[in-house]
């Protein structure tokens, strides 16, 4: 019992809450008939029912528990189309309903409170008015059976209707403004998508940044102690080469050809995290350069204005066309292939193509499965066609947020 009434408290202030909004919204429907007839010349007419409906977003989502996404309104877009925008029309229509429902369930909500109680206390007091004069609240009481009945059954009526209704009506009140008030699934969608995709760029900026930073901290700092290293080995190494048959000797050669090779081990990894001819050349200069290290004839085309993109991007991009033209050089007997760079700042597109004996497969253990999934982890896109005899054509879509 204690939940219920409870329940039906918040229930009720729910709908008294609703007064602050609904009854402007009536004075609204007032002056509804000019504020359409004006739209069409004075989109700003509506700015106060903007206000408006700010006001009740915050109030529902306040109960909701959950805010309510601000409508996406057309007042910038020219007088038509602020006459088309579908959320103005629910605004409009949001007045007039809640207007009308708001005002009348919000006092019909405060009202059932008093009213339980004063039904419930007919009985002591009807017998002080004359016979045949006391009017109830919609009942007449004239004997005292009915005294002791009809008040107390209008008093569980009005109970039952403030433990049950009142919390329905409530909540379909806030529901009305989450539907009329809120975005639409469309728009839900396209904000979702919008997030996403602000959200990819942030990520692929940071990515980016660590790639350099990693690889600038391996280029610069274990590198550079591993060379300092080995040239002290070297010094050591030619300290006793008067006695190269010592166990000291040995060693030291032996320090120095494991420095050599971790060397040559880290100089791999740090072009697999992000070359550095990337960072010095961009990728137009990096892509040139592989193209001019293949044993067969690589164009490179690649706009003058092509934007840089974002450093995960471009190492991606970088791998694709270096995977490619290695597979173009071992598998495919291509005479000649090219390289088309191309891009708006918005997405990167990377074409490689050959005139091999075409018949590549990505599921068969080539790189092009690599290809596919590095591509994949930054919500590209890649297409491979490769018919028999007919040359292959790599084609990878990077999105560069």
């Amino acid at each position: 019992m204690r939940t219920a009434i409870k329940r039906s408290a918040g229930a009720t202030a729910v709908l008294a809450s609703g007064l602050q909004t609904a009854l402007p919204a009536l004075a609204g429907v007032l002056v509804l008939p000019v504020l359409v007839l004006l739209l069409p010349f004075a989109p700003a007419v509506l700015k106060p029912v903007r206000v408006l409906t700010g006001l009740e977003r915050e109030r529902a989502g306040r109960h909701l528990g959950f805010p309510l996404p601000e409508e996406v309104h057309a007042e910038s877009g020219g007088r038509l189309r602020a006459v088309r925008d579908p959320a103005t029309w629910r605004a409009l229509l949001w007045m007039v309903v809640h207007g009308f429902a708001g005002t009348f369930l919000g006092l019909l909500g405060i009202a059932l409170w008093p009213a339980i109680v004063t039904s419930a206390t007919i009985p002591l007091y009807w017998w002080l008015f004359p016979p045949d004069t006391f009017t109830g609240l919609f009942v007449d009481i004239r004997t005292w059976p009915e005294a002791l009945t009809l008040p107390l059954l209008q008093a569980a009526l009005y109970a039952a209707a403030v433990v049950w209704l009142v919390p329905l009506i409530a909540r379909g009140q806030l529901l009305l403004a989450r539907s009329l008030l809120g975005p639409d699934e469309v728009e839900l969608l396209a904000r979702q998508v919008q997030r996403l995709t602000e959200t990819r760029a942030e990520a692929l900026e940071s990515h980016g940044a660590e790639l350099r930073r990693i690889e600038r901290d391996l280029h610069d700092g274990i590198q550079a102690q591993l060379v300092a290293v080995s040239v002290r080995l070297g010094l050591a190494a030619r300290a006793l080469a008067a006695e190269p048959n010592t166990p000291a000797a040995a060693l030291v050669r032996d320090a120095q050809q494991g420095i050599e090779e971790s060397l040559g081990n880290l100089r791999s990894i740090i072009r697999g995290i992000y070359p550095p001819i990337l960072a010095d050349r961009g990728l137009a200069g990096a892509v040139h350069a592989l193209a001019g290290s293949q044993r067969i004839p690589v164009t490179v085309r690649v706009p003058g204005d092509l934007p840089r993109p974002p450093a995960a991007v471009e190492a991606a991009a970088y791998f694709v066309v270096a995977e490619s033209l290695t597979n173009v050089t071992k598998h495919s007997t291509a005479q000649h292939a090219e390289v088309v760079l191309d891009g708006d700042g918005r997405s990167l597109r990377v074409t490689v193509r050959d005139d091999g004996q075409g018949g590549a497969d990505a599921g068969a253990g080539s790189g092009l499965s690599g290809i596919r999934r590095r591509v994949a982890a930054l919500d590209g896109t890649a297409r491979i066609d490769s018919p028999v005899n007919a040359g292959t054509t790599i084609e990878v879509l990077l999105p560069c947020g």
